[in-house]
């Protein structure tokens, strides 16, 4: 008996670590996301904003396109923007050089 609760007891203990470990992975996906936003925000939006024509995007935009390290976060970020002309966002990464997923900000 004493075998079994110690058993369970390093089973439990195991799922604890490992809850633990999702929880602070997913913390850092979320300041990922936020920090990609961000850089977004600062270097790119001029670019990407609504109304006017496209035009191409300065270095720094295509650095920060480069540079993102959670493409889905930020894809679901941009369809929720309305401030934000998605045609452009594809237009800018065809111009850096940066495939933008078919699917980002709900586009198909």
């Amino acid at each position: 008996m004493s075998q079994l609760i110690s058993v369970s007891r390093s089973v439990a203990a195991t799922l604890l670590l490992l809850l633990s470990a999702a929880a602070a992975a997913e913390a850092q996906a979320g300041a990922a996301c936020h920090n990609d936003i961000v850089a977004l925000r600062t270097t790119c939006y001029e670019y990407v904003q609504e109304g006017g024509r496209a035009v191409p995007p300065s270095s720094n935009c295509c650095a920060t396109l480069m540079g993102l390290t959670n493409v889905p976060c930020v894809c679901d970020y941009l369809g929720s923007d309305l401030d934000i002309d998605l045609d452009k966002v594809f237009y800018i990464g065809r111009h850096c050089g940066v495939a933008i997923p078919r699917a980002c900000g709900g586009q198909m």
